[in-house]
């Protein structure tokens, strides 16, 4: 258990993957509906909000980067919101939570306008810092992502350029832009409905703060789709090279395949258990190889010249 926030008699409280004792304890700390309880504990895979007399329970998901693997995952955030307090539930431990923390404190601090102090000294607030930072986050991993695909395209282009290990590279970018776009999709209704939910909480305008999240929803999505679009003409790319790699393989092998034919009906005449012209003499065999190296150069500068190979 961590108290990040406790002033003027709101508190924040944050909890990193807590026991069912301390799941316990916060439902009977803030005496919360006992199926939060229930929500907090059980996993959830979409985003939602619940809202009860007293509080507002949310359910959102944000990216979380395994370096391990390459791959980002979904770190589910629990929030109970009341009136004087806010609790945030993570399922893995994230170090956002502390910049958001001192996000907030150097907010309060900046702060001059009274009403304003006054609106920032709430629950309200720090949801919105919460969700805030997360987004923030979210844009920098796409700038990330549109870096990473100019560099995977100069590679394209490169001698190794059709390798497995380019292939696995854009394979797992696509899966992550994918899976960014599955995340955050959803929270634009989410967004709209909390605003909805938080007018009976509080008197005060919202407005402006949730129409900054939503400008910032529209702006991830507009990111990631222009994100697939460079990630599909990059996989199109490395399409259409190799095809052409593979044509000019095919095309060699087959000319090959022409050329060592010619040779080998050659030498078949000669093979047959019948007497042929020649037979006998010890120059014969110099004169069928002097004849299979002519035939086989004249096919090379044919196939040459017509820009077969």
């Amino acid at each position: 258990m961590s108290k990040i926030v406790s002033i003027d008699g709101m508190t924040w409280m944050h909890f990193h993957h807590p026991s069912k004792e301390e799941i316990k304890e916060i439902v009977e700390t803030y005496d919360v509906h006992e199926l939060i309880e229930e929500d907090i504990a059980d996993k959830t895979t979409q985003d939602k909000i619940d809202v009860y007399d007293d509080a507002i329970f949310l359910v959102l998901h944000f990216p979380k980067y395994d370096k391990k693997n390459g791959k980002y995952m979904s770190n589910e955030f629990n929030i109970i919101l009341g009136k004087k307090f806010i609790v945030s539930v993570t399922k893995y431990h994230t170090n956002h939570i502390e910049s958001i923390r001192e996000e907030y404190n150097q907010d309060l601090r900046e702060d001059e306008d009274r009403d304003e102090h006054e609106f920032k000294i709430s629950p309200y607030y720090i949801l919105y810092k919460i969700i805030d930072v997360m987004y923030d986050k979210v844009l920098l991993a796409l700038h990330k992502f549109n870096l990473d695909l100019n560099e995977l395209e100069e590679n394209v282009f490169d001698e190794e350029g059709s390798s497995k290990d380019l292939l696995e590279r854009m394979l797992l970018k696509k899966r992550n832009i994918v899976f960014l776009k599955h995340l955050i999709l959803p929270q634009a209704d989410i967004l709209q409905e909390i605003q909805k939910a938080t007018m009976n909480f509080y008197e005060g305008d919202l407005d402006v703060y949730f129409e900054d999240l939503q400008y910032k929803t529209d702006k991830i999505l507009a990111n990631i789709s222009v994100a697939m679009e460079n990630a599909e003409s990059l996989s199109m790319m490395y399409n259409t090279l190799a095809n052409i790699k593979t044509n000019s393989i095919i095309s060699l092998l087959t000319i090959l395949t022409v050329i060592i034919g010619m040779m080998t009906m050659i030498t078949g005449l000669y093979g047959m258990n019948v007497q042929l012209p020649g037979q006998n003499v010890t120059s014969t065999f110099f004169i069928i190889l002097g004849t299979m190296l002519i035939v086989s150069g004249g096919m090379y500068i044919l196939f040459k010249k017509k820009k077969w190979i």
